[in-house]
């Protein structure tokens, strides 16, 4: 193995709890955003009304979370095909990446899936039980506008099948993952995201906003969050030769403070810019190519060993909640449309919020613990032994 290779090896495996813990963090903001959703939606003021910061962007930006999980899975997942295109390793093999692939998502999403029909058999009668076509609409993640698609039972499936078409194009734009096609990557996610969402958006123009968000986002429409963790793949890779300056430790972390200050002038953009977002706006499509560059920056830093990343996200809590991430992205929700559904939670509407937060993080931390151990790490451990 050439030195160039191994220190490719070590640096990924070194910052592999600050990517885990960057995961933990996207996971918990949307569930963040979906206690304050099921609270009531109320403004979140620190301070006076006339004196006080308006907090409430980080609560209903919380979605952003997706974009997050979106930037990481186009840097974690392309690194392997950069690394080939950069001449530090053998191409990666297409049929035990998507055997990986298809180990890392479903069997977690069916378990639930099972689950959330079992229970609803039970409270409401098997004539809650999805049918037939409904079944199998369900079991190929076809959650977009109908007559293909239909919405799901649990809200946050809908982004499962944007994740997964990912997978599956990467292979086959693996080819611009190499150090002088970036521009071509660059111009090819970015056309593709706004001919995508230009058309998706006109033609559902008298549509709901969901079911404008459904498809609107549906890939390529989300291409640009995926592409933008695609470059830096390449850039972690050739780290040595196209980011040079972000070798100092200084740089570093003046990355991460960039990355923080545009990811927050990007919500605070759409708080207070985005009136008319889904009516084919200028900020429909500036607005996650930005919020996608700020993460972008955070990742690079964080990769690179900047001391403040690792403070954020490379402790235990936060690793932690990477680790069990994407059960807590499965669960998190029908837990908290459950608490919001008791007595007690009805009750204290004024604090709301806070007897959510309380009671639904640690609740759905446990809960995605026992999905972890019980579906996601056998699952994960035969990826393993396929890759063996």
């Amino acid at each position: 193995m050439s030195s160039e290779r191994t220190d490719l090896v070590i640096a990924q495996n070194q910052q592999m709890p600050v990517l885990t813990g960057i995961r933990g963090w996207a996971a918990l903001w949307v569930l963040l955003y979906h206690a304050w959703g099921q609270s009531g939606s109320k403004p979140i003021i620190l301070g006076s009304d006339a004196f006080g910061a308006d907090l409430t962007p980080f609560f209903r930006m919380g979605g952003a979370g997706v974009t997050v999980f979106f930037v990481l899975s186009g840097f974690l997942l392309s690194l392997p095909f950069a690394a080939w295109q950069a001449g530090l390793r053998d191409k990666p093999t297409t049929g035990a990446y998507l055997m990986r692939r298809v180990a890392r998502v479903f069997p977690a999403y069916y378990a639930q899936l099972a689950v959330l029909i079992l229970i609803s058999a039970i409270d409401l009668g098997w004539s809650a039980v999805p049918n037939a076509g409904d079944m199998c609409r369900h079991l190929l993640m076809l959650f977009m506008p109908p007559p293909l698609g239909m919405e799901p039972m649990n809200l946050v499936w809908w982004t499962l099948p944007i994740e997964f078409s990912f997978y599956l194009v990467l292979p086959i734009v693996a080819v611009l993952l190499h150090s002088d096609r970036w521009p071509w990557l660059l111009a090819s996610v970015l056309t593709s995201m706004i001919v995508w969402r230009y058309f998706a958006v006109t033609w559902l123009a008298d549509s709901s906003i969901q079911a404008r968000v459904y498809a609107a986002y549906q890939l390529p429409g989300s291409m640009d969050s995926f592409g933008f963790g695609m470059l830096a793949s390449i850039l972690h890779v050739k780290r040595k030769t196209m980011l040079v300056w972000l070798r100092r430790p200084a740089c570093l972390e003046l990355a991460t403070l960039l990355g923080v200050a545009v990811l927050v002038g990007a919500i605070y953009w759409l708080h207070y810019g985005g009136k008319g977002y889904w009516s084919n706006t200028p900020i429909f499509y500036l607005w996650t190519p930005a919020l996608s560059l700020g993460i972008t920056a955070i990742v690079l830093a964080g990769t690179g060993g900047g001391r403040i990343a690792s403070l954020l996200f490379a402790n235990r809590f936060m690793v932690y909640a990477g680790l069990v991430s994407y059960s807590v992205y499965l669960w998190h929700f029908p837990i908290l449309v459950w608490m919001k559904s008791q007595p007690f939670v009805q009750s204290v509407a004024d604090h709301r919020l806070a007897v959510l937060l309380l009671a639904g993080m640690p609740t759905t931390l446990a809960v995605a613990s026992i999905s972890y151990l019980l579906v996601e790490r056998p699952c994960l451990r035969l990826r393993l032994r396929v890759r063996g």
